[in-house]
């Protein structure tokens, strides 16, 4: 039998060694891009179940959450090669090829959960904690942002049995126009960095404490001890979700004064706000008090959910419910500053999304298997 040139040989194995060395990179660029495309599309999953749930609030329906509890993925990777030709008696007649192949598989299985039963539905109810408002605002999130979402209302204490509730809903409009005001106030002296929040920091029996958290003008570190102890006795009166609140005067800001609470609001009725601002109960614009000096950015809603009969084309995020779309502008008309406002606003939504209900340790529900 006749030796095939050494010069084809070389061919062969150039080739195979290339095409070897080619498939071995093919297989961590695949399984690359598959995580990628696995995490955005997990992250696609929560924020337009969140922006549908919004929807059902604006409806008046009951709202559900189903989480992606695991996502494994088998990937295989298969490579075929091969030689055809003629060898004939003339060498210059030889006629040979080379068949090069690959193939990927890949074999998804998602397990999700319905979200529900007791132990969430408390989590969904129970208002959100002091602890959770100091979390955040470490983060350096505007105070008129934080409160304009999260907080019910403000409660303000003008003697020892007078006191004064402003709803944080648009259908009360005094209380609703005083509400933004002072959380306008509050978020003036926070750019000015005359706003201090966080716990309160005592002596008590011979040993330091931690208290309960205050939002002040003035530093509670410089009072005495005794004072201390006395502002934290009278934030201890309510329970965690609200928040002692003391505007002084004699420090900045202080001629527009305030002594109360701040009462926190749960997920769901954060939820039920945006939900319902879209048509129902919609925000309205609101001034700065003549006390507030300037203020940097005050939208007219927390957080604007535009409706549509048509599906948008540009959109950061959308979802469709009773024909209608349900969407959150990539640009809009009212300028640089509210976009970033408003997609501020919805990532602490998805934040507190996260905090509030993809808990899912301890749920006992059977989760659902899909697989491809």
């Amino acid at each position: 039998m006749r030796l095939i040139s050494s010069t084809f040989q070389t061919g062969v194995l150039t080739s195979l060694l290339c095409f070897t060395f080619l498939s071995g990179c093919a297989s961590p660029i695949a399984l690359h891009r598959a995580v990628l495309e696995y995490d955005w599309t997990v992250n696609r999953i929560e924020t337009e179940l969140l922006l549908l749930n919004i929807a059902r609030m604006r409806y008046h329906e009951p709202i559900h959450f189903t989480v992606v509890s695991s996502i494994a993925a088998t990937f295989d990777f298969r490579v075929n090669t091969g030689i055809t030709g003629v060898l004939t008696e003339n060498p210059g007649l030889d006629s040979l090829s080379f068949t090069l192949g690959s193939s990927a598989a890949e074999n998804p299985t998602v397990s999700i959960i319905p979200v529900q039963g007791e132990e969430f539905t408390k989590r969904l109810l129970t208002p959100i904690s002091e602890n959770t408002i100091q979390f955040l605002a470490d983060q350096g999130i505007d105070p008129a942002l934080l409160f304009r979402l999260m907080a019910r209302g403000m409660i303000l204490e003008k003697g020892e049995e007078q006191r004064q509730f402003l709803l944080n809903q648009p259908h009360r409009k005094n209380e609703y126009r005083e509400f933004r005001q002072r959380v306008m106030h509050l978020s003036w002296l926070q750019h000015e960095r005359h706003l201090f929040i966080g716990p309160l920091k005592f002596i008590e029996g011979g040993e330091p404490k931690t208290g309960r958290m205050a939002i002040t003008n003035y530093d509670p570190d410089k009072l005495s001890n005794e004072e201390r102890q006395t502002l934290n006795t009278q934030a201890d009166r309510f329970s965690l979700n609200h928040i002692l609140v003391e505007i002084r005067k004699g420090h900045p800001g202080g001629n527009f004064p305030m002594f109360g609470e701040i009462k926190l609001r749960s997920f769901k009725a954060m939820l039920g706000f945006i939900g319902r601002g879209i048509a129902e109960d919609q925000e309205f614009h609101v001034d700065p008090d003549s006390r507030t000096k300037s203020v940097f950015i005050n939208p007219v809603k927390t957080l604007t959910i535009q409706e549509s009969s048509t599906q948008p084309e540009e959109a950061i995020i959308s979802a469709q419910k009773r024909a209608q779309w349900y969407y959150i502008e990539q640009e809009s008309q009212a300028g640089v500053l509210e976009d970033r406002w408003n997609h501020e606003t919805f990532d602490l939504l998805y934040q507190l999304y996260h905090l509030t209900v993809t808990d899912i340790s301890q749920t006992p529900t059977v989760p659902i298997t899909i697989a491809k």
